[in-house]
């Protein structure tokens, strides 16, 4: 996935191709909805790989223009970010391996850790799909994983951090859902604003678009203390 030029400028590490050559840092990135590759995040592995001296990013592939049926973009999200993170852990059995997800790539991410499935917007509905194995090789090769202002935000879990952490998204996630999530609560970060109104049904809709213009470095932080 080639990066667009009005987004590379914010990258220092503009690797995005699964074949490339190994990595210590491998980030994983689910972009949200209508977003170009890779979307607001590239804010954040520029912060995240800054100071490492071996750090690349993959995008997670799906399609998800504006006009595209919701849960078809996440069901496919899901699925191949399963499919890149163990291909790549099987290909580089040593990089530490971070993930991170944005509103619909948010719902993706934590799909992708607690399995998925549901009704969404406009009554569509998602197939059912088992999360990572939490005791594969790739998962036990995870550092950090970050999901940002998700419509599938539960409120008052372990591992929310921010204003929002008791706010309740759009679409909370069932119990069995948030079980297996609870598995990578030593390695996750829900992040939500409580004025997010797709997070935590606030009233301040630009809230949903700047967490990477605040929050960046201080996510970047918590990643790389992580990673060591």
């Amino acid at each position: 996935v080639l990066v667009p030029l009005a987004l590379a400028s914010q990258i220092n590490t503009l690797t995005s191709r699964a074949d490339s050559e190994c990595t210590k840092t491998h980030i994983f990135l689910a972009k949200g909805n209508n977003e170009p590759y890779p979307g607001r995040q590239g804010k954040l592995v520029n912060s995240i790989c800054s100071g490492l001296s071996s750090c690349d990013y993959e995008d997670i592939h799906f399609y998800n223009p504006v006009e595209s049926v919701y849960c078809d973009s996440v069901f496919e999200g899901v699925a191949n970010g399963i499919s890149q993170i163990i291909a790549y852990n099987k290909r580089c059995p040593d990089a530490s391996l971070v993930i991170s997800g944005y509103s619909q790539g948010a719902h993706i991410v934590g799909d992708i850790l607690g399995g998925g499935g549901g009704k969404f917007f406009e009554g569509c509905i998602q197939g059912a799909n088992e999360g990572l194995d939490f005791n594969s090789a790739a998962a036990k090769k995870i550092s950090a994983v970050l999901i940002w202002a998700s419509t599938r935000h539960t409120a008052s879990q372990p591992y929310n951090v921010f204003t929002g952490a008791n706010g309740q998204g759009l679409f909370p996630r069932p119990e069995n859902q948030l079980a297996a999530m609870a598995q990578f609560t030593s390695v996750l970060h829900d992040y939500c604003v409580s004025t997010d109104p797709i997070c935590a049904g606030g009233k301040e809709g630009p809230t949903h678009l700047n967490y990477f213009d605040l929050y960046s470095d201080v996510a970047a932080e918590w990643v790389k203390s992580q990673l060591s």
